[in-house]
Formats: C-alpha cells, structure tokens, sequence
C-alpha cells in the first residue's frame, strides 16, 4: 500500500510502498478514504518524544470504510463508514469509564504517534476507536468531524458552558479547528468575536457566522474586545492560538464570573517561546473567573457531532484537498499559517 511515511525525527514526510497492516482480534483493518490535516499532527511530527518508534506514519483524522474485523470485534462489520477516536486508551479505568478517555490512566499515545495513521491506504485501529458514520455524511466532513468539529463541541458545551446571549471570543478563528468553534459557539447561542489575522481568514470567519471580527495585527487585543462589550469583557474566551500574548490577552478579556478555554499549545522546542501568561489570584477570585484546559472529546461526543453534521446543524469547512502524495506540501503551508479553514488529503 501507499503511505507517507516518518522514518526518524526531523526528516520529511516520504511516499512510500508498505505490507498492509495486520489486525489483532480486537481490531479492524481500515481502508482510508480521507485523513485531514492540520496543526495537531505539525506540532506532533515536529515534538521531540511524542513519537517514541519509527518509521511511523501519522495522520488521525480518518474516515473510510472496514474491510476486515478480528474475531472479537462486535460493534463494526465489513462495510460499516468509519472515522477514528484520536487517543489509544485502556477503556477499563475510572477516567475511560466516565468518559474522560482523554485523562486514560493507562494512555498509550494517539492514532499516528503510539501507532501508525491515516496517511496510508490502509490503517489499523482499535475496535474503541471507531465510531460509525451515519448516512447522510460524506467521508470528508466525517474526516474533519472527528477532531476539528467535535473538539469545538467539547469546547463549547463542556468547558465554556455557552448560553445564548453570551459574549464569546474565539482566537484563532479562520483555522481549521477554529473557524468549526465560530459555528459551535454560535450554534449554542453566543455572540461571537472572532479574532483572526490575514484578510482570507478574518472573511471566513464572517462567512461562517461571526458577529464581530477583529484584526489582532492591530494590537490591543483586550481593548478591542472591551470596546465590543461595553467594557464588561466576555463570557468565554476560546484561546487556540495559546500563545503568551494571545492566553494573557484572553485572560484580560474576560467579564466577571468568565470562563478561559484553553485548547492545544504552541511548545517552545517548535515555536521557540514558552506559552506563559500570568494570574493574579486575588482578582481572579474577586471576579470568580474560570480556566478551562480542554482536551480532545469521547467517543459520544464524535458521535453527537457527527449528528449536527448531518442535520446541516454545523458546516465542515475545507477549503483545499490535496493528494496523499503532498502531505508534506500541506504541512509547510500550516507552518505559514497559510491555511484558511481545514486542509484534508484525499486517499482513495
């Protein structure tokens, strides 16, 4: 089979021809139709320790179809649409059994780093990672459905607790994680400032739905927001930008009894700054303010996304598709940040 394939840290992505991986009994063989792309799998790729042998071959956002399950998998048959869960957990200990998989205590890396991924025509998964995809929604947008929309219902719903009529700042708006939290946040009701740079992506952000747009180039992130709300700040600020600037200026923003959402992180060993900020606890408490680390979803939610997908309550936003054979093009156009919406190869 074809794959791209990371044959040691640091080098680039390489088209290569690889055996058909082979299942466990508690496993099914994947025949991938659409992996996207986006920073997750930079920023992992680029990590020193995040992936622990090579070669390996990354990818995680994965839609496509079982052609062959192990003798102790139930839940999916051959022919059954799939897309994938991005973490490789027990499913037995007490965070796996109260949906927080993401907290596993016994985590064994994710799809793509603890073991191989989507940018391959074939992959193998546990049969816990898989969550069928309901008729009515394509590969590609169940591709992106699986992180860069589902990771915004988490988001949202769990961590920013959204109420209709709330202010809702959302840093980082026109990316592929980002312009799906604009709709999300819109979806359970918030008035939404989206913060963006770059014309494209600022657009974008107002053709998804935001209500107000800012051009963080301009400086004075919190002020901007202040003039927005009437200097009260906001409900919720969605940092997924995560940098010292953009985390202290969502701190700043932040009305009394706010909640701060923290998703992913730019790591010095890639970006060369730590992403710092600072809290001063007795105004944080004065105010009974929130910060929020929000990490990935459970499988149920995957699933309850995929539902808003295909009642046409959320739009899969991809605006370019490459061939399998230009994933590390992709990847250097997402290091430039020059990327609006979510990237996706195409496999099969």
């Amino acid at each position: 089979m074809r794959a791209m394939v990371l044959e040691q840290f640091g080098a680039p992505l390489k088209l290569k021809d690889v055996p058909v991986p082979k299942i466990g009994p508690n496993d099914a063989l994947i025949k991938v139709r659409v992996c996207g792309a986006g920073l997750t799998v930079v920023i992992m790729i680029a990590t020193a320790g995040r992936i622990k042998s090579f070669p390996r071959i990354p990818g995680h956002e994965i839609a496509g179809e079982v052609v062959e399950v192990g003798s102790e998998v139930r839940t999916v048959t051959v022919g059954t649409r799939v897309t994938s869960h991005f973490y490789l957990t027990c499913g037995n200990c007490r965070y796996c059994r109260s949906g927080r998989e993401t907290l596993c205590e016994n985590f064994r890396g994710n799809v793509g780093s603890g073991c191989d991924g989507g940018y391959a025509e074939y992959v193998v998964l546990p049969e816990r990672n898989l969550v069928p995809i309901p008729a009515g929604v394509t590969d590609l947008e169940a591709a992106v459905a699986s992180d860069a929309i589902a990771t915004p219902y988490h988001a949202c719903h769990a961590e920013a607790q959204i109420s209709p009529g709330d202010n809702v700042l959302v840093t980082g708006a026109g990316g592929g994680v980002g312009i799906h939290m604009v709709q999300m946040a819109r979806l359970c009701g918030g008035r939404v400032i989206a913060a963006e740079v770059g014309e494209e992506k600022m657009e974008l952000a107002r053709a998804m739905g935001a209500d107000e747009v800012i051009d963080a180039r301009r400086g004075e992130l919190v002020k901007q927001v202040k003039a927005l709300t009437e200097e009260r700040g906001v409900d919720a600020a969605i940092d997924m930008v995560a940098t010292s600037e953009t985390l202290q200026a969502c701190l700043g923003s932040l009305a009394p009894g706010g909640r701060m959402v923290i998703i992913g992180s730019k790591p010095k060993s890639v970006y060369g700054s730590e992403p710092s900020f600072v809290v001063n606890p007795r105004e944080f408490m004065r105010q009974a303010q929130e910060i929020h680390g929000s990490r990935y979803v459970n499988n149920a939610e995957i699933a309850r996304t995929l539902e808003l997908v295909k009642h046409k309550r959320i739009k899969a936003v991809v605006n370019r598709t490459f061939p399998l054979e230009e994933a590390e093009q992709v990847h250097e156009l997402l290091r430039k940040n020059a990327i609006a919406g979510r990237a996706a190869l195409i496999v099969s």
